[in-house]
């Protein structure tokens, strides 16, 4: 393959790997939150929105450090996808 071709999929990799940990990321939070509102607050669902919430930030964070590893010219981080 071209270096085009690999650099192309390396960030189609990347935007697939950020949705899948959103996802995860966020399912763990709404069931998390579910679970103790049930025992804190059962009529409220207050915990389940903040660990989304949070859910969300943690996979901006966790694609924000990949990005930075990569523009500084780490490359095994790209390696490590191949």
């Amino acid at each position: 393959m071209k270096k085009d071709d690999t650099s192309g999929l390396f960030v189609f990799n990347m935007i697939v790997h950020f949705f899948i940990e959103t996802f995860v990321s966020m399912a763990l939070g709404y069931y998390l939150g579910k679970f103790l509102d049930s025992i804190i607050f059962p009529q409220k669902q207050i915990l389940v929105y903040i660990f989304i919430i949070f859910g969300i930030f943690a996979a901006l964070a966790n694609l924000t450090k990949k990005v930075l590893r990569i523009s500084k010219g780490d490359e095994d981080e790209k390696d490590k996808s191949d």
